[in-house]
């Protein structure tokens, strides 16, 4: 597996990743995806050998105060092999200076959570509640 930056990745192939992990929100428009992706700080991709894209973090951040992780994603196949931990570590690497490094993820409960959560606590991630923070977003569905 090798982790690179890909700020130019097309989007028909992360389009791909997307649909297997069932976020299809992101997949309807693709041109508002390219322009998500070229309004992005980082883009990082992991692949296998082959070139095959399994797994994909997306950052917004001013390098400084705050990394906001806005996709973290993994091949679902590719799950529990070392995958979304490599894509931290390099997030890690290169955003550890910002003290607010954060992400949205499903809530507590969900089915999603009880795979996603345990994970991001393995990686050094703490709830906002936790740190006595909260965090607000206008709806999603406006």
């Amino acid at each position: 597996m090798k982790i690179d930056t890909e700020l130019s990745l097309p989007v028909e192939e992360a389009a791909t990743l997307y649909n297997a992990v069932g976020w299809t929100r992101y997949t309807k428009d693709l041109a508002k995806l390219r322009r998500a992706f070229d309004g992005s700080t980082l883009i990082l991709a992991a692949r296998e050998d082959d070139g095959t894209l399994i797994g994909l973090a997306r950052v917004i951040s001013d390098g400084e105060t705050v990394c906001y992780v806005q996709d973290f994603l993994v091949l679902p196949e590719c799950h529990r092999r070392g995958v979304g931990r490599a894509l931290m570590a390099e997030l890690r690497r290169r955003f550890d200076q910002c003290p607010f490094f954060l992400l949205s993820t499903d809530p507590p409960g969900s089915e999603e959570a009880v795979k996603s959560h345990p994970f991001y606590r393995s990686v050094g991630m703490i709830a906002h509640e936790e740190q006595k923070l909260m965090a607000f977003g206008l709806p999603v569905d406006r």
